[in-house]
């Protein structure tokens, strides 16, 4: 390197920098995917604050009209925001299904696959008979899943 002038070694240190920074990065690759992770975890507790909210709609109407409703009588009456206003609402990337009639009511909340991949990953299910949430970490979730 005595023969090299002064732009040429500027150059070797810019380039040995460089390959070290990117070996740095390519080693720490675990850490990028903390994000996704947290993320996931983030619409998980998202769909299980909005079975809670459901489990309190559901209790209201049924006090005042006599009878479980479904998506649609839950936000018309206003006891759900119009995030709610489907057959089978998304909301962060879980699918929630209803089934309801005039003395109970069952509600699961599925993660679907989403283009960003960072969808949660259990399955949540909750009813009127007790108001607990009940969770599968591979398919949909039923009354004799473990309790969350």
């Amino acid at each position: 390197m005595k023969n090299d002038n002064p732009e040429t070694t500027k150059v070797r240190l810019l380039m040995l920098l460089v390959a070290l920074l990117l070996t740095s990065c390519s080693s720490s690759q675990p850490g990028f995917g903390a994000y996704p992770k947290a993320v996931s975890a983030a619409d998980e507790g998202f769909a299980i604050q909005a079975l809670r909210t459901i489990a309190t709609a559901q209790t209201q109407f049924k006090v005042t009209r006599g009878s479980y409703g479904d998506f649609d009588a839950l936000t018309q009456a206003g006891f759900l925001d119009q995030r709610f206003a489907s057959n089978m609402p998304m909301l962060k990337g879980y699918r929630l299904r209803m089934k309801s009639s005039e003395n109970e009511f069952t509600v699961n909340a599925d993660p679907e696959i989403q283009p960003q991949g960072t969808t949660g990953t259990r399955h949540f299910y909750l009813d009127s008979s007790d108001n607990a949430i009940h969770v599968n970490a591979t398919q949909t979730a039923g009354k004799s899943d473990p309790l969350l």
